[in-house]
């Protein structure tokens, strides 16, 4: 593709992206988790650095903006793979039209399987990186933002400490957070240590866990809050009553309990209400797929006990987009509380069945996705991004692809090929953030702060594909030398 041609597809794509930034669509929120209208009073602010690099974190901000994130990423990559084969097939049949019919297949597949990677570098990049986009505002000074959903290395499947926990709830707009973690709870009680002896102010903490409880044979995914540092697990073993289990937190804990939108069955709901729960997770951004059958016995059971309805993140490391809050409305205004007083305000709210001053707040649609948006993910997702992008985002598009060309010109007037060059920095550049992620993963292991061995199985398998990377980037840095020095001769 000659220069000319890619500067006239990229001014299309910039003018379309534009277009649809200035339309009125109305695509971001924040909304109302419980039916989706429009929040006032509530803003979302992007961060300044996160809208500085969007273009480079935009594959990763186009799939997680999908109501399921993790099938239009499958859905993206099978387009982007097939798509690039094709287009490389065509391409060597102009271009070369004597090479075998099995070398221009190799070819068109290789073609495809390395944007698939590229794609994937991009994304386990922004991964890591974490990079802040949206963050909750709220003009209610009474208004608490908190995340009841998250996770550490307490967990056998988190990937953040408690302190890189706390610091990216708080540039997501949360001035209280509840760490629940999986099987032991005393992650979170580690994380409440450290906040409260952190040198800057910290979101109030809330120590909880996450667990099945066995009943009539079928497991109640439940979360605990506000637990004690005396909190010992009492075995599950199915014969406990439900309804005495939960009361147990409320009296003993002095704490409240929720249930899992996403992993309920039939008539789950109504059971969990009727034992005495003090709320649902009706949007959870981690599993946003809450069947539409089960989403709405929730939102039965939420109206007929007068039970608050909460949107979490279930956050346990990856990424650092943030699409979904619960605003409480508490007695006093936030900034005159204590760290103490906040997190006691939420369980008061949920415990008392105060449902009307918790509002599960979204940036966008959460769900199932309709057949036909599935299918067309890296178009109706695109498109969707592009809707939601704030000015700053768009001028930054555009500031990054006129540096490009800019570059790609004047390598071109040096003799280099450009293209080849571009690829090469851009893949080492992303393999060497991935390399220092999976490095901080493995070094973390053996200091006994993990409750299991994941972040070291994911930092193991992060370097192994960061030093692919790096060999894909030095064959193309060394076949861009090799291309100059042909064309100096």
């Amino acid at each position: 593709m000659n220069h000319r041609r890619a500067l006239w597809l990229t001014l299309a794509g910039l003018l379309g992206l534009t277009l649809c930034a200035l339309l009125p669509m109305h695509l971001q929120g924040p909304f109302d988790a419980r039916d989706f209208t429009r929040l006032p009073g509530m803003r979302l602010e992007s961060s300044v650095i996160g809208a500085l690099i969007e273009p480079w974190t935009a594959p990763f901000h186009i799939l997680a903006g999908a109501p399921d994130f993790r099938l239009a990423g499958l859905v993206s990559v099978i387009w982007l793979i097939v798509g690039t084969a094709i287009w490389r097939a065509v391409a060597d049949r102009h271009a070369r039209p004597r090479r075998s019919i099995s070398t221009r297949v190799l070819r068109s597949a290789a073609a495809g399987l390395a944007a698939g990677l590229v794609m994937t570098l991009s994304i386990g990049a922004t991964v890591i990186l974490r990079v802040p986009r949206w963050c909750l505002r709220v003009d209610d000074p009474n208004a608490l933002i908190v995340d009841l959903h998250s996770h550490t290395y307490g967990s056998h499947d988190g990937l953040v400490s408690a302190a890189q926990n706390l610091a990216w709830h708080t540039a997501a707009g949360y001035n209280a957070v509840a760490v629940t973690e999986h099987r032991y709870p005393a992650g979170a009680f580690a994380t409440q240590a450290y906040a409260s002896q952190a040198p800057t102010p910290q979101p109030a903490v809330i120590p909880g866990q996450e667990l099945s409880f066995l009943y009539q044979h079928k497991f109640l995914p439940l979360l605990l809050l506000g637990l004690q540092a005396d909190y010992v697990e009492s075995p599950n073993d199915g014969l406990d009553p439900l309804a005495d289990y939960l009361a147990s937190i409320h009296t003993a804990q002095q704490g409240a309990t929720l249930a899992m939108g996403f992993t309920l069955g039939k008539n789950q709901a109504k059971v969990l209400a009727d034992a005495g729960i003090d709320g649902f997770e009706i949007a959870n951004y981690g599993h946003p797929n809450i069947p539409v059958a089960i989403r709405q016995e929730i939102l039965e059971a939420a109206r007929s006990h007068g039970l608050a309805l909460v949107a979490t993140s279930d956050w346990h490391g990856c990424g650092g987009i943030a699409r979904t809050w619960t605003v409480i409305h508490a007695d006093s205004p936030v900034a005159t509380m204590s760290t103490q007083q906040k997190a006691a305000s939420v369980l008061t709210k949920l415990r008392e069945r105060g449902s009307a001053d918790v509002v599960p707040v979204v940036a966008g649609t959460l769900g199932p996705a309709t057949g036909w948006r599935a299918a067309c993910s890296p178009v109706a997702e695109t498109l969707r991004y592009a809707a939601e992008l704030s000015p700053l985002q768009v001028v930054s598009w555009w500031l990054w692809s006129a540096a490009i060309f800019a570059l790609a010109r004047l390598l071109a007037r040096s003799g280099w090929p450009a293209g080849r060059v571009l690829a090469a920095v851009g893949v080492t550049g992303l393999a060497c953030i991935v390399l220092w992620g999976g490095w901080n993963w493995v070094a973390i292991a053996p200091n006994g702060r993990l409750a299991s061995g994941f972040p070291r199985h994911i930092g193991t398998y992060a370097l192994c594909f960061a030093a692919i990377a790096l060999l894909a980037g030095a064959w193309l840095g060394r076949s861009a030398w090799h291309l100059r020095a042909r064309r100096r001769l």
